[in-house]
């Protein structure tokens, strides 16, 4: 097939402060479909400080709206601008969709990183949750079934075809990992336990505090470092609950990091933790995994593709902090255990690579075309 007009909605680029795993694979796929040939678009909401319109890794990127008012504005950009110019459409969707079947003429791909489901709950007062959880699988079945669905793991498959889409429309193109750059590297001298992610509710950070406290009768030396964006009402609720159990002191909150420093924190970690909801799959898994970091990780959807259990991490029953406390302090005091682990999940996170997925997730769209 020739070369191919690409064009990608999705609410945030990787630019974005507040930017997440989503953003990371569009960026990673996207550039490499660049390198083979083909042209990518991609409109996405703005920022501040941002440019309207730039050139990055051959990707042109166009930003109007913000969080909410990026979906409008992208049906009214499509209509002036994008109409009859692309050959296909890629529509990411993070729990609201663009709804580009509606309007848009082009052959279509959705790229689902997770049913959103019980999520709602951590976003959402109890009746609008409820609600948008009997909506959201309804907006699935009517306009978007019969399209391409791209996912990242086994688990997001499941639940669409639960759903009703074909299981043979559907593509799961895992994340993949520069390998080389997430290295091995030494560990610290006394236990550390990691949280690198987004810090929303629907992560459950607040478990992990509250495990944290129980781990800290057997591991009084342990310390827990949280990366992520600052400034969140969220990350002052779970300061306040740190201070109140007794251990803040333990606890160090970073903010945001990326490149080298995310790296090093990655290495250094005795075991990270991600008490998510639920996941498309955790790409801080495998970068964790690639260090060889182990993870510890309710047994949700997406984690536990990530997260291969008592191979490369341990998975515990949702919503149950003793056991995410009693698999944390396994590995920090079991160092052969920890080793082993170590061991698994560097392997385990050699099986990926961003050419693979991009090759996977290219191979999606021209089954649409």
């Amino acid at each position: 097939m020739s070369k191919l007009k690409i064009l990608i909605f999705n609410w945030r680029c990787w630019l974005n402060p507040k930017a997440g795993g989503a953003e990371v694979y569009i960026h990673e796929i996207a550039k490499r479909w660049v390198k083979t040939g083909h042209e990518v678009t991609l409109f996405t909401s703005e920022f501040p400080g941002c440019a309207k319109e730039e050139t990055m890794d051959g990707i042109k990127i166009i930003r109007a709206g913000g969080k909410y008012s990026v979906y409008w504005k992208a049906m009214k950009y499509y209509k002036n601008n994008f109409k009859h110019n692309f050959d296909v459409i890629l529509e990411a969707i993070n729990t609201i969709p663009f709804f580009t079947p509606t309007y848009a003429s082009e052959p279509q791909v959705s790229l689902i990183f997770q049913i959103t489901g019980e999520v709602f709950y951590k976003v959402f007062p109890k009746p609008v949750a409820i609600s948008a959880r009997y909506i959201e699988p309804l907006i699935y079945k009517k306009f978007y079934k019969e399209n391409i669905a791209l996912v990242l793991s086994k688990s997001v498959k499941d639940e669409l075809v639960k759903i009703g889409f074909k299981p043979d429309h559907i593509f799961v193109a895992e994340p993949g990992i520069d390998y080389e750059y997430y290295s091995l590297g030494e560990k610290t001298e006394y236990p550390s336990i990691l949280y690198l992610n987004r810090i929303v509710p629907y992560k459950n950070v607040d478990h992990l505090i509250k495990a944290f406290k129980i781990v800290k009768y057997k591991v009084p030396d342990a310390k827990l470092h949280i990366v992520g964006c600052r400034g969140t009402a969220y990350e002052s609720k779970l300061r306040k609950l740190a201070k109140k159990l007794g251990i803040l002191d333990s606890i160090e909150f970073h903010g945001f990091l990326s490149g080298e420093p995310k790296r090093e924190f990655l290495q250094k970690a005795w075991v990270h933790v991600l008490p998510s909801t639920k996941e498309g799959w955790g790409i801080s898994v495998l970068e964790a995994a690639s260090c060889g970091t182990p993870t510890v990780a309710y047994n949700v959807t997406g984690l536990r593709d990530s997260v291969k259990d008592k191979i490369t991490g341990i998975l515990v029953p949702f919503n149950d902090i003793e056991a995410l406390a009693t698999a944390i302090t396994k590995i920090l005091t079991n160092k052969q255990l920890r080793i082993q682990l170590s061991k698994n999940a560097r392997k385990w996170a050699l099986q990926f690579s961003w050419e693979r997925t991009a090759k996977i997730a290219l191979n999606a769209i021209k089954n649409a075309i």
